[in-house]
């Protein structure tokens, strides 16, 4: 897998389906087989992962926090709403209801590129967080010269 990127905006259909972007689908390793792990995000969207991506983060987490505590505090937000969902012949991605609601989608959804995961936002509410952000990303591009 070579990453995703860019953005594209989709329709969430009246069942709760997305069209993956073609894009996308290349990018996905063959051992995951259309399927990914949607979980809620640290900011209201919806983070997928493809399947294999997700174990091994999973494997990362569990050595980063090696206090038992913290482990489960963090998987439990982590799992509480996670889906396995594998892309349909006709390349549709199911998104759970209670996902829908936590990223507050309606029937325009923003897909977002973004490294080995992809991000599902409302175009709006993705507008507010870049443009609040604006300022610390020039900042710090500026202090990387990027």
């Amino acid at each position: 897998m070579s990453g995703f990127w860019g953005s594209q905006i989709n329709t969430l259909d009246s069942k709760g389906r997305i069209n993956v972007p073609a894009k996308i689908r290349r990018n996905l390793r063959e051992a995951d087989q259309d399927t990914f792990i949607l979980i809620r995000g640290s900011e209201p969207c919806i983070t997928l992962y493809p399947k294999s991506v997700f174990a091994n983060k999973m494997q990362e987490l569990r050595q980063k926090l090696s206090n038992g505590r913290e482990y489960r505090i963090v998987t439990r937000r982590l799992m509480y709403q996670a889906s396995e969902q594998t892309i349909d012949k006709q390349g549709r991605l199911n998104l759970p209801a209670q996902l829908i609601d936590y990223a507050r989608l309606k029937d325009e959804v923003l897909i977002v590129g973004y490294e080995d995961k992809i991000e599902i936002w409302d175009p709006a509410l993705y507008q507010e967080v870049v443009t609040e952000a604006e300022p610390e990303f020039q900042k710090i591009s500026e202090e990387l010269d990027f």
